[in-house]
């Protein structure tokens, strides 16, 4: 099941990494590629230019041989270069959809549907049409997601991004289930019922924003006292809601009505704490969280997913059941799928996999090789397997949500 980006995303994603660096006169056919330049001028002992900064290390290769006699006459042993590589999310999808990358992920014409289907269910309450039917449906979509959390490793690969502040409630609902199915799955390995009430409760969750006025939902600055009251009544407008077309089951109602309670019990609307609020409703705070972090808003940046997880564990932890916290981190990994790398041997690729419990060495798709040359073929790297000889220096950008 492969996730085909908007043509317009894939070209906003795409960003610069410059590697400058200093290699010895025999290394230079090694980068006399298209992108590589000389990044500082060559200066022999007279002070006279031998080779300006900007020359293409492909034309200097040419003449290899006859530049390191002159340069070796000169003293000359090393020349700094700069390679100038532009990473795309399109190539990088690419290879990731390769059909012998092994990655499952959730069917777009199945997301795209599942999101039409939450936009069509909340214009039909505010106007007042909606039926019992219209709600079986999206119980019946996550349903559905359950069985696609069962067999999705990584759930990075299947959330979606939100492209317009119009869609921010019907995206992050479609996210909400399948992060918090994916929580429930890692917490109950066994019990296939609570991961299909999370999918379930995860899209019906914020049902109740149907019924708040959009110049609250979509205003760019903070919202004033009463207007925030206005806001906090979604989460009973939306049990009411479910409840009146035919949601009888109390996890999934739970999860509508708790998504918003804390641990600490500083939450609304019923201001329970710890053991108090269900299972599946610590489950759904923490997706919800999440997702909320790592969305684009008409009032903020998305955050990326590290440090989303950075936030919720330092300033936030006291919101969330902690163990559910802990397979978050689990889940998503110090390294989240997604994320840029740069490894030991200068090598760069993306984050593809977690390995398990081993939060420090994930599974990377190479990208660049050591010498920063885009690689030919399909590669992974599971650095467990390493024995720690290649690891992760940096994140040098996230990539985040895939989209769909």
């Amino acid at each position: 099941m492969a996730i085909t980006m908007e043509s317009e995303y894939k070209r906003k994603m795409i960003f610069d990494h410059d590697v400058r660096k200093r290699i010895q006169l025999k290394e230079l056919r090694e980068y006399s590629y298209p992108s590589s330049y000389v990044d500082e001028d060559v200066i022999n002992k007279n002070g006279a230019v031998i080779i300006p900064k900007g020359t293409e290390l492909a034309i200097l290769a040419e003449h290899s041989k006859n530049l390191d006699e002159l340069l070796q006459q000169w003293g000359i042993e090393s020349i700094a270069i700069l390679i100038k590589n532009q990473i795309d999310a399109s190539d990088l999808e690419n290879m990731i959809n390769s059909s012998d990358s092994g990655f499952v992920k959730i069917d777009s014409k199945f997301a795209r549907d599942t999101v039409e289907q939450i936009r069509d269910v909340y214009l039909r309450i505010a106007n007042g049409s909606c039926k019992t039917g219209n709600i079986s449906n999206l119980v019946d979509q996550g349903k559905t997601l359950a069985k696609i959390v069962d067999k999705t490793p990584e759930i990075m690969f299947c959330l979606g991004h939100v492209r317009s502040s119009d869609e921010y409630t019907y995206v992050h609902s479609l996210n909400v289930a399948l992060i918090s199915g994916f929580l429930a799955n890692k917490l109950f390995p066994e019990d296939k019922e609570i991961v299909q009430c999370l999918s379930v409760g995860g899209i019906l969750h914020d049902l109740g924003k149907a019924k708040i006025p959009n110049e609250i939902l979509n205003k760019p600055g903070s919202l004033s006292t009463s207007e925030f009251e206005i806001m906090k009544k979604h989460t009973i407008f939306g049990e009411e809601l479910a409840m009146r077309f035919g949601v009888q089951d109390s996890r999934i109602l739970s999860v509508i009505r708790g998504h918003h309670e804390r641990f600490s019990g500083n939450g609304y609307p019923d201001v329970l704490n710890s053991e108090k609020i269900s299972i599946e409703a610590r489950i759904a705070t923490v997706a919800d969280v999440f997702d909320s972090l790592t969305a684009r808003r008409v009032y903020k940046e998305p955050m990326d997913s590290k440090n989303a997880i950075t936030l919720m564990i330092e300033k936030m932890s006291m919101h969330f059941d902690p163990s559910i916290l802990r397979s978050l981190v689990v889940l998503i990994g110090l390294y989240p799928p997604g994320s840029v790398v740069e490894l030991s041997d200068g090598s760069i690729g993306i984050v593809v996999g977690t390995s398990g419990n081993d939060l420090m060495r994930p599974q990377v798709m190479l990208y660049l090789d050591k010498n920063n040359k885009k690689v030919e073929e399909l590669q992974i790297l599971d650095l467990r397997k390493n024995d720690d000889s290649i690891f992760i220096n940096q994140i040098i950008h996230d990539f985040g949500k895939t989209g769909f």
